[in-house]
């Protein structure tokens, strides 16, 4: 890269060094700011920020394993902090966030037949607000006799549901936003069972 000499009073452009990545990550209070432990002296004796330099040869990239982590420390510090209260955690829409269990309940990750390459899922109870009532509150196993995950139709039939073998099993490339019946995954995954699923992080600070 060629620099031209600039004018009078102006910076020189530098040029740019590899540098190192820092990913900082910490959990504030409404009141108090940073969530910390003081001792008598008001220095901090705990704390629950988390800094990391990813890199090659540095420290592993900030993942799931390593918020959730974060999320035991920060409940035990504010436990100490705070006794006697309850902590309302405010997350923003992240993918890491968001992220399921690896057996949860998830119609888009399911084939329209048994078997084949898709992941095996836990068991659920057919929601009370099934359109078919004969069939609310029944145990639905995800999985074949033979230990097979089951694919979309047959755990739709299971469920009362009855359409058109045509039906696709996934739209391609998303479905469509104003469409509810577009193919078996979406219809699925509007039953409760798969539409209120927890995401991970929801299930441990639930617990």
């Amino acid at each position: 890269m060629i620099l031209k000499r600039g004018r009078e009073g102006e910076q020189k452009l530098m040029k740019k060094g590899r540098g190192w990545l820092i990913h900082v990550s910490d959990f504030v209070e409404e009141e108090n700011r940073r969530l910390v432990i003081h001792n008598e002296d008001s220095n901090i004796v705990k704390d629950t920020c988390c800094i990391t330099h990813p890199r090659a040869q540095g420290d592993a990239w900030w993942d799931h394993a390593q918020l959730l982590a974060q999320v035991d420390k920060s409940i035990t510090i504010f436990k100490e902090a705070h006794p006697g209260c309850v902590a309302l955690f405010v997350f923003d829409q992240s993918l890491a966030h968001a992220l399921l269990a690896s057996d949860a309940l998830h119609a888009f990750d399911m084939n329209k037949t048994n078997r084949g390459k898709q992941r095996k899922q836990w068991d659920t109870v057919i929601p009370m607000n099934n359109p078919y009532l004969a069939f609310c509150g029944k145990e639905q196993k995800m999985t074949t006799e033979s230990g097979d995950a089951k694919g979309l139709q047959q755990t739709l039939e299971e469920c009362g549901f009855s359409f058109n073998k045509k039906l696709k099993g996934k739209c391609s490339p998303v479905c469509s936003f104003e469409n509810e019946t577009c193919c078996m995954a979406r219809i699925l995954s509007k039953q409760d069972d798969f539409w209120l699923q927890k995401s991970q992080l929801e299930e441990k600070i639930t617990e």
